[in-house]
């Protein structure tokens, strides 16, 4: 079986480490070319910009630049290029709804998967659940791993774990040594408990392990299968090493676990660097009905 051109840059994304991803997907070509993987090479790379804590807009942009001004740009590119744009503040909604309606029967596998994930990713962040499972759902999304792993994310965070069980089993028919599936087993693992706990806890430890492997998002899910496991010292070892990555003490995740460790400041700083993680909203709704209870006692002299 012929090698996937972007195997190594696709692993290093998967793995959160979006540097690492990027220095590589640049030392290959990755300006528009007749080689096909030149552009995908560029949407990684734009993508690894946008998956950085912050997001470096302008650098994605300017790494798309080039396949946007050709005569007939990719609608994969014109996709990130507006996500791009949407985390910039732009309203580009519309115009990612017609991207998708555009792309499908798209003879390019690539191309539609990755204008699905970003749309439905785009969805997701503005409550559109129900869009996202849908845009994930048709066409080559089915037979997508990328789109496969974020539809799983998606139903584990609406507590449907049968559904994403049955999501996890087809994706494990297209690709069974993947990093993506074993990322999803590992998700579920982590919502499941009992023994499939232990087999996310060696997931990460896997990727703990590697030379890029301990990026902030690795570490905060290192954290949580050590928490979950009763291990607390060890996963505040981790949420420290974390924070004391470039960017770490804002990211969402890396606080949120660092919260549910009572590590003192952490739940004042996902509050305030991270209002939109569930762990952050679900704290503030919780906090609201406590002080609306509490009001309506009177503490008597």
């Amino acid at each position: 079986m012929e090698l996937d051109p972007l195997y190594h840059v696709k692993q290093l994304f998967y793995q959160a480490s979006y540097k690492a991803a990027i220095e590589e997907a640049l030392l290959q070509p990755h300006t528009p070319s007749d080689d096909p993987s030149s552009l995908h090479r560029a949407l990684y790379i734009a993508r690894s910009h946008l998956s950085s804590n912050p997001p470096d807009i302008q650098s994605a942009k300017s790494i798309l630049s080039p396949f946007l001004s050709s005569s007939e740009p990719s609608i994969a590119a014109r996709t990130i290029d507006a996500f791009a744009s949407h985390l910039a503040g732009e309203d580009k909604v519309d115009e990612i709804r017609d991207f998708v309606l555009e792309v499908e029967g798209s003879e390019d596998e690539v191309e539609e998967s990755t204008v699905r994930v970003i749309s439905s990713t785009v969805f997701i962040l503005l409550g559109e659940v129900e869009e996202a499972v849908a845009t994930l759902n048709e066409g080559r999304g089915k037979e997508d791993l990328e789109c496969l792993a974020l539809l799983v994310q998606l139903l584990l965070s609406l507590d449907r774990r049968d559904l994403a069980q049955s999501t996890y089993n087809t994706a494990k028919k297209i690709g069974n040594d993947s990093t993506l599936v074993q990322a999803i087993e590992a998700w579920i693992g982590l919502k499941t408990g009992a023994r499939p706990l232990h087999q996310s806890y060696y997931f990460y430890e896997e990727l703990y392990q590697l030379p890029s492997g301990r990026t902030p998002p690795v570490l905060a899910s290192h954290a949580a299968a050590h928490l979950l496991l009763g291990h607390v010292d060890e996963a505040k070892a981790d949420i420290l090493e974390a924070s004391q990555k470039e960017n770490g003490d804002k990211q969402g995740d890396v606080l949120a676990v660092g919260t549910s460790l009572g590590i003192d400041g952490y739940a004042e700083k996902l509050a305030t660097n991270a209002p939109q993680h569930p762990f952050a909203v679900d704290l503030a709704e919780k906090s609201k009905v406590f002080d609306e209870a509490a009001s309506k006692f009177a503490i008597t002299a």
